[in-house]
């Protein structure tokens, strides 16, 4: 641990202390993640989990959007969805200490990690349910918002193409020059108009493996809620279903389906929906086909291998999918 990470973490332990009476008799760091520094802490309180806000990726104009997306998660919570318990001071989810240091504190939730792809149908019905019901629960009064993100223009794309294209071609990167071709072709015969119908509200917007823990069948609990907005909730549907379905031997359709049967109990999805939904994240996610850096994060190379398999698959994802 840094000399910085350690002085950030003692701070954190001594405003939990001052705030909540929370006495920490063993804290160890968490190497996962992007930036935020994170630690699993033993206490007199039980079991917690805290995490410090970096600056760099969330400057201080972004805490008022955090605290936004942590209501959400503190309503589902008390809604009965397995998410992790908050702690809040003076009406506040993010947290801070006397040098203005930006945390989080919740119960730190039990259960298992799983590698991408390789979620049983079980696990994938009940996930299904979760969202369906998460969704539910969230867009349950309508709400007339600006987006958090707008689907990019074909000009705009074409645009972040050729800088990547550009970039691939001098540094000789084959396999990624093969990647573009591919993702132009998708790009030149593209018609944004079939994403005006998407639902908009409120969706998590990172449900991949990372920030799910499953206990047997059941899911044990859906995390990190610090991306949640007013947004398209489609994005839910198709992430999860790539991180947990896609493996080498290609999409499972069996767990696909247990996934929308479950959403179905509480959500409509519709096939056509389904399938719009894995589009519309390929569209948002396409700037990630690039020339592959040293030391990246390791779900940004699995993103772009789904990413990858969308376009590999383009015009023959309502084949693959129909009758689900």
């Amino acid at each position: 641990m840094s000399d910085t990470a350690a002085r950030i973490r003692d701070e954190i332990l001594g405003s939990m202390a001052e705030q909540f009476e929370v006495h920490v008799t063993e804290a160890v760091q968490i190497d996962q993640g992007f930036l935020n520094l994170k630690w699993r802490l033993d206490s007199d309180h039980g079991r917690l989990f805290v995490k410090q806000y970096s600056k760099i990726r969330y400057p201080e104009p972004l805490t008022r959007g955090l605290e936004v997306s942590l209501s959400h998660q503190d309503h589902l919570y008390l809604e009965g969805l397995p998410v992790p318990k908050l702690f809040s001071h003076q009406g506040n989810y993010v947290l801070r200490t006397p040098s203005q240091e930006r945390y989080v504190l919740m119960n730190l939730c039990d259960g298992d990690s799983i590698a991408p792809g390789s979620a049983t149908e079980q696990q994938m019905y009940a996930l299904g349910r979760v969202v369906g019901r998460m969704h539910k629960v969230l867009n349950a009064q309508p709400a007339s918002l600006p987006l958090y993100w707008e689907v990019r223009s074909q000009a705009s794309m074409v645009r972040n193409w050729e800088a990547r294209y550009l970039q691939a071609t001098a540094r000789q990167s084959e396999d990624t020059l093969s990647a573009l071709e591919l993702q132009r072709r998708i790009i030149d015969r593209m018609d944004t108009g079939i994403f005006a119908d998407c639902e908009r509200g409120w969706g998590h917007r990172d449900l991949f493996v990372d920030n799910m823990l499953f206990r047997a069948d059941q899911v044990a609990a859906i995390l990190d809620f610090d991306r949640l907005h007013f947004v398209y909730p489609e994005f839910d549907i198709a992430r999860p279903i790539l991180s947990c379905a896609l493996s080498e031997d290609g999409i499972g359709l069996d767990r696909v389906r247990a996934f929308v049967t479950g959403y179905r109990e509480y959500t409509p999805l519709p096939a056509s929906t389904l399938i719009r939904s894995l589009k519309l994240t390929w569209w948002k996610e396409a700037e990630w086909i690039a020339v592959p850096q040293q030391d990246e994060f390791p779900p940004l190379v699995r993103f772009r291998q789904e990413n990858h398999w969308i376009a590999a698959n383009w015009e023959r994802l309502n084949d693959i999918f129909a009758g689900i």
